[in-house]
Parts: C-alpha cells; structure tokens; sequence
C-alpha cells in the first residue's frame, strides 16, 4: 500500500472514535453512532476531506425521545429524525453507504493503527467514543474505557504509555486510576475532543491534592530527575512531599550507589549522573590556579582565605579525585569527568 495523504491527528482520532462505536463487521458501509453532535460533525468533515466524499451520498440519523425537532447544519448531508423511546438524550447514526470507500477507509485504519507515533490519537479519540469519568467516596477518581472484554490494541497503548489499568468484568471497561497515571492522561490530552468530559477530566485533575504513587514509583523517578542536579527540597516540591521523606529514599540511593551527593556551600546537590561532578566557585578557582603545583599557603593567599580554609577545599578536591599532593605540593589530576559549577 503506496502513501495515504491526509493522514494527521484528526484522521487517527477519528479512527479511535469509529473503533470505539463504528460498526466493524459489516463490508457494505462505514457507520458511527454518538449522542454528542460535535462529534459527528468532526467524523464527518474529517472523512469528507481524507475519503473525498460526496455529502450527498452520507446520511444522518437523529434519534430522540419524543418529536421534538432538531435542526442540524451538514451541507448536501441527508438528515432524518426518528423517534426512540428508549433514548434518555438524543443520539445520532452517521453511515456512508460504499464498498469501495469502506475498503479504502479500513485500509487507512490499518495503516494508523500500526504506527506507535498515532497511538495518543487513537487513545483520545477512543475516550471520547467509550471513555468516561468516575468520582467516588474516600477521593476515588478513575478514568474509565468501556468495552465488554479487553483489546488487545488498547492493551497495546496503554503499556506504551505505562498507563496501569485493571480491566473489571463488572464494570465491564478498563479502570485507570492514581495521580501518576492520571498525569500521564493529561499529557496525552485524552479528553481534548468531547467538550463534556473535556470539561469533568479537568475538574477532576485538578482536585487531586497529593499524589499516591505506586510503590517504588518515586526512587525509579529519581534517576531520570537527577540527570542534572536537584536538591532535596526542590525534590520534595516535584512529589508533594515533605523534605524527610525525600531524604528517607536518597539515602539509602546513595549508599547503593546509584546517585551521588555533593555540597556547595550550605547547600546539598543530588546527581544520578556519575560522569558529572559539582564544584563550588571557589573549588572551580582552585583547579583553574592548580596549572602548576602550588603548597596550600600559594592557594590561601590566591583565594585571600586562611591557611585552614583552603587545606579544606583541596581534601574536599582531593576526596573526587580531582588533586592530589605529594612533597607539601599540590597536583591538579586530568579527569574526564565534566565539572558543573553552581
């Protein structure tokens, strides 16, 4: 299969929403039923565009409770209301009878559903088509999928993600709940086309007052966060958590090994990147005058501090490797690790 044109976010969130509430099985025609007209109207300037149809070929079915009329604005689109009794809020059916254009549309859902890069489409548009939000007692906030069994391609996005869900038989849909998966919900935009529960998701995120993390989840954050450095209270504010408990998870890091403190100051750095080391100013000053060797009172005089002070800088400089002395004298040592200066 040569090239698709047209392919963008709008075609592969209208590929979730026809794979949320398309009928999938017939070979005759393409169908999408929703009760939220901007909806449809977005499926159906989407497809125009991508499948080059005729409005005139496309049909709109309104279905409402009782024979109030609703006037909707679709170009050459046929339109007719009918009444179903069953419908606590009226629900339209868009369908384009075509063999050849259901063909080419499958082809363009086949495309889309394969390439990683689509998969926050697809999730988006698959919320607004079946998701929906819960709230409950004891601040319980869940994101929810509606299916009747799992799938294996929602599977497939969420682990993409590390979204976690649990899929309830009872409920009959895929549970997502958490502040860390909530999070990464958020970035995705998954509620960005349904204009109600675009508005109920942000709401509900927003009420979140402090994250609840799985376990282990804030040491395996870490690493990644301490890339650059960070200090403990910068840390604490990231996790909405106290200083303590920070300190409580970098310790035992750093005695394993995997981070690494450096003070500057009165002020502790934490760094997971071991070919990074930090240095004061004035410990910065000193390997910069160390182009030759220098006895520690050449480095105190330089530096216009006592004797002591300066003997401190160089065991500081001395315990990273990065001098060494020998005959009263001391050496800068060639290190190929880089040196950040706060």
């Amino acid at each position: 299969m040569g090239p698709i044109t047209g392919i963008d976010k709008k075609v592969a969130e209208c590929v979730g929403l026809w794979l949320a509430e398309g009928d999938k099985k017939t070979n005759r025609e393409i169908t999408f039923t929703n009760n939220c007209f901007e909806l449809v109207l977005f499926f159906h300037r989407t497809l125009k565009k991508v499948l080059e149809i005729d409005e005139s070929s496309v049909r709109v079915y309104i279905y409402t409770k009782n024979k109030k009329s609703i006037k909707l604005q679709l170009g050459k689109t046929q339109i007719k209301q009918y009444i179903d009794e069953r419908a606590n809020k009226p629900y339209f059916i868009w369908r384009l009878a075509s063999v050849n254009l259901l063909a080419k549309w499958k082809r363009i859902v086949t495309k889309i559903i394969e390439d990683e890069k689509e998969y926050a489409n697809i999730l988006r548009g698959f919320f607004a088509g079946e998701g929906n939000l819960k709230t409950g007692s004891h601040h319980n906030r869940a994101v929810r999928i509606s299916q009747k069994v799992p799938l294996e391609l929602i599977d497939r996005i969420l682990a993409h993600y590390n979204i976690i869900s649990n899929f309830s038989q009872s409920e009959r849909a895929y549970v997502i709940t958490s502040r860390e998966n909530w999070d990464k919900l958020a970035q995705l935009n998954i509620a960005e086309l349904h204009p109600d529960k675009g508005q109920k998701f942000w709401e509900i995120y927003k009420s979140f007052k402090e994250y609840h993390y799985s376990h282990n989840y804030i040491k395996e954050r870490i690493i990644e966060m301490l890339k650059n450095p960070k200090t403990s209270r910068e840390l604490a504010n990231e996790f909405s958590r106290s200083q303590a408990r920070i300190q409580d998870i970098l310790i035992p890091m750093k005695k394993e090994g995997k981070i690494n403190l450096f003070r500057v100051g009165s002020i502790s750095y934490w760094i997971s990147d071991k070919t990074k080391v930090i240095l004061s100013k004035r410990k910065y000053k000193i390997l910069l005058f160390l182009t030759s060797p220098k006895l520690t009172s050449q480095i105190a005089k330089y530096l216009r501090i006592n004797w002591k002070a300066a003997y401190r800088r160089l065991e500081e400089l001395k315990k990273l490797n990065l001098v060494k002395r020998d005959n009263y004298l001391w050496y800068k040592i060639q290190s190929d690790k880089e040196v950040l200066v706060l």
